[in-house]
């Protein structure tokens, strides 16, 4: 059984306060989250998943990511960008602040070059503040060879390939772990089959590729030593080798070719580091696949959380970055004859009667998942993970803007559209900004609305569980011409019937 490491009563009473009163949590949100802290394992409490938490604790996603959001600026957690590589579950890179995070990188384990964007392979976790509870992964030196590959290097949530357990895949490829202290010399034998033979470094970020094929030979042996920055074989070759695999593409630095069979692979280490080494055997014609997780929580998923772009307005895109987004619904509003109601009312009353709008428009994009990305006049862009989300709140804004016209001094008339697309994420005006033809769409489907109507696209409109949605409102189709775009599309009209007084 494993000793927990302790936990800072006074600290965590006091951050847990502050957790409390930053706003109202589900009965017993405080209370399992205080167990969860002070009994789980140290690996538990190491890039935490605060979705798979909120499955364990009945939880809904949404608000366990409010909790650990929330949770982070308490001071109790702290949130990490994780880089994972695309073709296997190595943490690439780590990051406190999203401006850090350079989605174009190569895999220091598997060589892999890798341009991931925030819908996948850019996850977001949560590990317990030093402050709270210091626990031994916060301490890789301090971790066993194995830990440090397989639970400190690794990623959690990985799905084996081929219905496999973790344990049976690590069984089938690895062929040993060994630390090697410094200036210390060590022989390790080997039954090389034919494939893709690897001596990993990864303390160093070293890799070294053994491409084995051919007819088994006699016994062989060779020197490997480890330099500052590099492996360095003096009986044998080793050159760089461009390849794509499995769809992927992989720049390996250091390659040599040998000759299956019984292989002595002798390691001095001439650095003043030890080595954390890992050997591990490919079979022959192994080709990488894309790495399949359980739910987590993308870098996407965090972005379009109310309560991150409203805590956390300093975590901004590096402003010589952009991030890819492979699939965000956009919704846009605006109001109709927006202008002669400010001559109409006079610019205080008109004002007044906008920035109501505005809260209500904000309440129901919040209560379905979404995030304002920012207001243009008196306009709305939101963005939303899942489009059922957005065109629930589409309707939704109508309905409750018609029964807030029965009290208004003024009527206001919305106009609602959404679309479905790829975009990136850049930073602008000091804020998080989306650009890209999808999000131009979105603003000309809009455009097409009349007032208490929404346009939605085709892309959205064929999103399992959208056309159930609409089904009980008169939606009508027809292919538009969208000003800028340059193409006919489908648009979808669903009329929203005022609210009867």
């Amino acid at each position: 059984m494993s000793v927990l490491s302790p936990v800072n009563d006074s600290v965590l009473s006091e951050r847990l306060r502050a957790l409390g009163s930053a706003r109202d949590w589900v009965p017993n949100a405080l209370p399992e989250l205080e167990r969860f802290i002070r009994t789980a394992d140290d690996y538990d409490l190491f890039r935490v998943n605060p979705i798979q938490y909120g499955s364990a604790v009945d939880l809904s996603e949404a608000g366990a990511i409010e909790l650990f959001v929330h949770a982070a600026k308490a001071g109790l957690f702290e949130m990490d960008w994780l880089l994972i590589c695309a073709y296997c579950p190595q943490v690439a890179g780590s990051f406190r602040e999203l401006d850090q995070v350079h989605p174009r990188f190569q895999c220091a384990f598997c060589n892999a070059i890798n341009d991931v964007a925030l819908d996948d392979y850019i996850q977001v976790t949560f590990t317990i503040s030093s402050g709270v509870r210091d626990i031994r992964f916060r301490h890789p030196e301090m971790l066993s060879v194995e830990d440090f590959y397989l639970r400190y290097n690794f990623s959690k949530g990985f799905i084996a390939p081929h219905g496999m357990t973790h344990q049976q895949l690590v069984a089938v490829l690895s062929r040993g772990f060994a630390d090697i202290e410094p200036h210390e010399d060590r022989s390790f034998d080997f039954d090389v089959t034919a494939g893709r033979f690897e001596v990993l470094d990864l303390s160093h970020k070293l890799l070294l590729v053994f491409f084995a094929d051919g007819e088994p030979a006699e016994p062989q042996r060779t020197l490997v030593q480890l330099e500052s920055g590099r492996f360095l074989l003096p009986d044998r070759s080793t050159a760089p080798r461009d390849m794509v695999l499995g769809g992927g593409r992989f720049s390996f630095r250091q390659t040599a070719d040998l000759s299956p069979g019984k292989h002595t692979i002798q390691i001095e280490n001439r650095t003043d580091d030890r080595g954390r080494f890992w050997f591990v055997q490919y079979p022959f014609g192994f080709e990488p696949h894309l790495v399949e997780y359980e739910p987590l929580l993308t870098g996407k998923r965090l972005l379009l959380t109310p309560s991150f772009s409203e805590l956390y307005k300093a975590q901004l895109v590096d402003e010589g970055e952009s991030l890819q987004v492979s699939d965000v619904t956009f919704l846009f509003t605006d109001l109709k004859q927006s202008t002669p109601l400010y001559e109409a009312a006079g610019d205080v009353n008109a004002y007044f009667l906008v920035r109501q709008h505005f809260e209500i428009l904000n309440k129901i994009i919040r209560e379905r998942s979404g995030t304002i990305v920012k207001t243009i006049g008196d306009a709305v862009m939101a963005g939303f993970e899942r489009p059922q989300d957005a065109v629930r709140a589409s309707i939704e804004m109508i309905e409750e803007l018609s029964q807030f016209n029965r009290t208004a001094s003024r009527p206001l008339g919305l106009k609602v559209g959404v679309h479905r697309g790829r975009a990136i994420a850049v930073t602008l005006n000091d804020r998080i900004d989306y650009f890209g033809h999808d999000v131009n769409i979105a603003a000309r489907v809009q455009g097409l609305a009349d007032v208490n109507e929404v346009c939605i696209s085709a892309a959205v409109m064929e999103v399992p569980g959208v056309a159930d949605i609409v089904q009980s409102r008169p939606v009508s189709r027809n292919y538009e011409n969208l000003r800028g775009i340059g193409q006919k599309m489908e648009v979808h009209r669903i009329a929203i019937m005022p609210t009867q007084t």
